[in-house]
């Protein structure tokens, strides 16, 4: 929104500036602007979340980063859990697009584990803000939270307990993938909160992940080639 006190000449070379769409004059209906309205709250609330975390993102801040009325915020959305599900709904649904796009079920399926990592982890590294939303920022927010993450997480057991039957090992146990998935993201959540580079993990997850099927040394075949 222009400043007030300027001028529509003074404001030409500004960089543009969201701001809050005004009825009546955007040629808009009224869906499409609460349509803008929500996505720019998505986004808010996940700069937000990220840089303070999910108890330190207070509902005022989200709408005014916005550019919208906290009134508009509770038009929206029934409180601050509700949005951050929305956002990490949007966010899975892309990492999926972008998983289903990696695969080709058509591949062994260590390479499919390899190309799934990836296709995660160079999202995540290309997104740090998301990554941070999602690895660090909603752990612990609320149980909804914790629970949708964690099914989240366990969405990829049945994948990765395909497997089983390359597996090398005499048995392996019945949480073996609840585990590895889990140690992933602990790792990932991990050098997130520290800054570092998730792209350069992506060996180190390759190799956990494929070490209890594939043994050791075959393993790391396929993380040096990740």
């Amino acid at each position: 929104m222009s400043d007030p006190g300027h001028s529509p000449e003074s404001q030409r070379g500004a960089e543009p500036e969201l701001g809050p769409l005004l009825g009546g004059i955007h040629g808009l209906s009224r869906e499409q602007v609460v349509e803008s309205q929500r996505e720019r709250l998505l986004a808010a609330l996940v700069e937000l979340v990220a840089e303070h975390g999910f108890g330190a993102a207070r509902v005022n801040d989200v709408a005014r980063r916005a550019s919208v009325s906290s009134r508009t915020f509770y038009a929206i959305f029934d409180s601050k859990e509700a949005c951050f599900l929305a956002a990490l709904e949007a966010i899975l649904g892309h990492l999926r697009v972008l998983v289903e796009g990696a695969v080709d079920r058509g591949e062994p399926w260590p390479r499919q584990v390899v190309a799934a990592l990836r296709a995660v982890v160079d999202f995540f590294a290309a997104e740090p803000e998301v990554a941070r939303f999602c690895l660090v920022g909603g752990v612990s927010a609320t149980p909804a939270i914790s629970a949708r993450l964690r099914e989240a997480v366990l969405a990829a057991v049945p994948y990765l307990r395909e497997g089983r039957a390359e597996s090398k090992a005499a048995a392996l146990a019945a949480s073996t993938e609840d585990s590895l998935l889990g140690g992933v993201v602990f790792s990932a959540s991990r050098a997130v909160l520290g800054g570092e580079d998730l792209g350069s993990h992506l060996p180190e997850f390759v190799e956990f992940l494929l070490t209890p099927y594939l043994g050791l040394e075959e393993a790391r075949r396929y993380a040096t080639d990740a």
